[in-house]
Formats: C-alpha cells, structure tokens, sequence
C-alpha cells in the first residue's frame, strides 16, 4: 500500500484522527493549522479507502490554493498513477476512492452524494447560510452510518446581521450541552506548535488596537455577542491618527484620490512622501464631497484649497474613471475631465481597482506602520475608518446606501490612494522588517 511520511500536531491528531462522533466543532484562532492537518488527514483516509469525502470551503479561489499549497506536496510523494486531480470538477481521485471540493460562494454546486467523510474549512463562514447545511450538508451524511462532519473555523458571533442564531454558533451549543452525537474541541491560536508564541503576540496586539472583542474571537476563538463587530479597516486609531499636523503645505506636492459615484462624488487631498530613514508619511489633509458627481464644482472646490499649485498635482482614484461618457468634452473619461478642469499634467489612472481583501490588507499594514496623519476636518472619511464593516470574504459592505456606515465613498478614496502611491513602500518594508526577525 502506498503511504506518505507525515506528521501531525498534537491538537490535528486529537481532531482528524481521534474523534468518533458525528459531529465534531471545533473552534479556534486564526493560523492555528487545521487546514493543513486537514489536508494530510483526507489524503490518509483516501489511501485506506475511506471515501467519498467532501471539503467545503469559502471560495474556489481558496481552494485551488490550498490544493496546490497542502495537497500537492504531498501528493507528488505518491506514485503518479494512483492519485489524479480534475481542475475543472475540483475533484481529487486516490486509489480509487475520491474527494469533492465544493465552495460556499457557488452553492449551486454542491451535490446530493452521499459522504463518508465531510470536511467544513472556515466554518464560521460558511454556516451562515443555514439552507446550504440542513438541504445539503445534513442529507449528504444519510448514506453511511458512520459518516463524520468536521465543522472546523474561527467564531464569526452568536448571532447573524438579521438576529438570527449563527448555525455554528447552534452546533456549538449542542456539543457544549454534552449531546452524545457531538464532539466538542477549542483551540487558540497559541494551540499551533509550528508558530512562534511571539508572532502570534504581535498578530494579537495588532488586532487589540482595534478591539479587545475581536481579540477573543480572532486570537481565542471565542463567539462574540454580534456579528457586526467585523471593521474592514483595522489598526486605526482616533487618538494616534487623527491629527492637525495634517494641514496643506504649499512646498509639497498634492495627491489627489477621487471616488467616481453617480452622487455623490468623493475626493482626498494628500502629501505622501518617504523620508532619509526610509519611514513612509501619508498625511490626508482635506476632503471634498461634489453632490450630483458634476465634475466642474469637484474642480474648483479643489482649486479653493490648493490654489494655482493645483498644476503639479497628481490624480488617481476610482478605475471607473476611465469610462467613457456624454460632458463637456464629448466621449472624455471622467478622470480626463477632471485634469483638464484642474490644469493638471499628470493622472496615475489605474486599470482597476484593487481587490477589497487586498486592500484591506494594505491599508492596516500602512495604518500600523506607516506615520499617518488624517485632519479632524475629513469627518467623512474619519467616519468610513471607524464603521465601514467587512463581511466573511473581506469585502465592504455597501448594500444600503442610506447607511452611512455603508456608504464608504472616502474610505474608497484612501484605498485607492494607498494602492497607487504606497505599494512599493509596502513591499519593501516588509521585506525588510521580515529579514531583521
């Protein structure tokens, strides 16, 4: 029989290879390893004929990556001709025996098989949906008598944005009361032996700045009191950040970030600017809110602030610029308006937005980092840092715009701005504060 030499943690050994009930929870901290102990584990059980088993996971893009990150290395240890993986069916075959892969942002593609074995990566994520678990996942454990659910993932709160009860959070409370079906396990992000103590404390203390909540339920997997304490900014500080050492200064050159909504229209003004240490300055020191998106008024409220330096400005902002439509100049974007409007001779025009987690990402690496200054003046934006909420993907969430906490116009400007003016910086020094640990 062909094997793989591997070893497991104490804490995926007691999850993947010890539990005998039909319903194991597990909650636990961010990077505590059980998607890679999954991995190993599935692949062992495929190999003593254990199938068929279904892994469910966020978002195919997940998938493919963990496959090539966990499944892969492992299986190239395999003789080629007894395991082979279908990229277009996300499905893997070893020995004979296969492995579903299916995601919670393309619910239409779960089938009705029967599972030995099914598999629930981020479980906090995907058991929100509760059709996808009681018309799928539950019939899906029908046809073997011992099938096995693993729901395993870090709590993402008691309760739903509608009030009602998170289904993970229900599981959770059924293997806490002692229901013989159910199998209970809590992990810490502490809990992973392959993890230095102290970067996880720095991860921690990260989080902190933002809420002590987020803490128990990112770092301790504990369930929190609500979903919505989910900020998709992160690291921002009222008392560090906001400051009136962020004023405009004649000698430096403006950056300008503008959200293009059909109304209304948003825009930052900026210094950013790396000094002789190599420390970056990102200093927002004014906002403008254009209602009815007219590109004429967004110009000269610009031109009051800045005045005739307006011409050595620098222009970026919202991708959807570069669109095409009916003004002043016939068939001009908006973003060539805009210039043209100002005076000025240089527009950094992206070719697309940058991706919401990616952003997300970058903006608290600058916030933590970086030596930020936003003006009490730009209410707005101040507000978007403080209340933009994130969902399960790290998305904004942007569905109402009547809530102001959903509007993110500004938050969108200081995005984009980031993106296009402080990427380098951020590579770099991560690379460099990496090389000195």
């Amino acid at each position: 029989m062909a094997t793989i030499d591997v070893s497991l943690t104490k804490p995926q050994i007691e999850i993947f290879r010890k539990q005998s009930a039909k319903f194991v929870i597990v909650t636990k901290g961010r990077r505590f390893g059980a998607t890679h102990g999954a991995a190993i584990n599935y692949i062992l059980r495929l190999l003593s004929g254990e199938g068929p088993i279904l892994w469910g996971d966020t978002i195919r893009g997940n998938i493919d990556r963990y496959f090539e990150r966990y499944f892969l290395p492992e299986l190239k240890k395999l003789p080629q001709e007894i395991w082979k993986w279908n990229v277009q069916k996300a499905q893997l075959t070893v020995n004979g025996q296969f492995m579903d892969f299916r995601s919670a942002d393309r619910p239409e593609n779960w089938e009705g098989f029967g599972y030995k074995h099914i598999f629930l990566n981020e479980a906090g994520i995907i058991l929100k949906d509760d059709y996808l678990y009681t018309n799928a996942i539950l019939p899906m454990l029908m046809d073997f008598p011992d099938s096995q659910l693993i729901a395993a993932g870090v709590p993402k709160g008691k309760v739903k944005k509608d009030g009602a009860e998170h289904r993970f959070y229900t599981l959770y409370k059924q293997a806490q009361a002692g229901d013989e079906r159910y199998s209970l396990l809590e992990y810490v992000s502490y809990d992973n032996p392959l993890l230095r103590p102290q970067d996880i404390k720095e991860l921690e203390l990260d989080i902190s700045q933002m809420s002590t909540v987020m803490v128990d339920q990112e770092i301790y997997g504990k369930f929190v009191d609500a979903e919505a304490q989910n900020p998709w900014v992160l690291n921002y500080d009222k008392q560090l950040h906001l400051s009136t050492d962020a004023v405009y200064n004649v000698n430096m050159q403006v950056l300008l970030s503008v959200d293009f909504n059909v109304d209304p229209f948003g825009l930052i003004l900026a210094h950013v600017w790396t000094d002789t240490k190599g420390q970056m300055h990102i200093y927002v020191f004014d906002e403008i809110e254009t209602p009815g998106g007219v590109i004429v008024d967004m110009a000269k409220n610009v031109k009051s602030i800045v005045g005739k330096r307006v011409v050595s400005s620098r222009l970026t902002g919202d991708s959807n610029g570069r669109n095409k439509g009916v003004g002043e100049y016939n068939n001009s974007s908006m973003f060539t308006k805009l210039k043209k409007h100002l005076g000025i001779r240089r527009i950094d025009t992206p070719f697309k937005n940058p991706l919401h987690r990616d952003s997300r990402d970058d903006v608290a690496y600058v916030l933590a980092h970086a030596d930020v200054k936003i003006h009490p003046k730009c209410v707005r934006l101040e507000r978007d840092l403080r209340l933009v909420q994130s969902d399960a993907y790290g998305a904004l969430i942007k569905r109402n715009r009547k809530d102001v906490a959903q509007q993110a116009d500004f938050l969108d400007c200081f995005r984009y701005l980031i993106d296009t003016y402080c990427k380098k910086w951020i590579k770099a020094h991560r690379a460099r504060y990496s090389r000195t640990e």
